[in-house]
């Protein structure tokens, strides 16, 4: 004959549970603000993994002056070989910023963001 479990061992299990899938599904928030001289450059972001299948696609984000709140999963920082942020704009050249997640979240913790104002110099065309 099964037994039924006891209601507090059911609760325990199912507060076990809770707790395990809350602590693999860590987020931090890192804030992006992103300048640039001119105003009205395109940014990406690029956050480039060690692991097989996942994906270092860039991401457009916004023109500048941009502020915006990124979720990271902690898996996505401890699999991050680099975050990048690349700024483009018509007739300038390209720049681009590599953060290794610790230091990026250095930075966040000691400015309270993510800050970035590139210079971009014009290209020759």
């Amino acid at each position: 004959m099964c037994k039924i479990p006891s209601r507090s061992l059911a609760l325990s299990i199912i507060v076990l549970l809770m707790a395990l899938a809350t602590g693999c599904a860590s987020t931090r928030a890192v804030p992006f603000t992103i300048q640039s001289d001119p105003l009205g450059a395109y940014v990406l972001l690029q956050i480039k993994s060690s692991q097989i299948g996942d994906s270092s696609d860039w991401i457009f984000v916004g023109n500048t002056p941009l502020s915006t709140t990124r979720t990271l999963s902690d898996r996505q920082l401890r699999s991050a070989e680099s975050v990048t942020i690349r700024v483009m704009k018509e007739g300038y050249f390209d720049q681009s910023k590599q953060w290794n997640p610790n230091s990026l979240l250095v930075e966040k913790k000691e400015k309270g963001m993510v800050f970035w104002n590139p210079r971009l110099v014009r290209s020759s065309e």
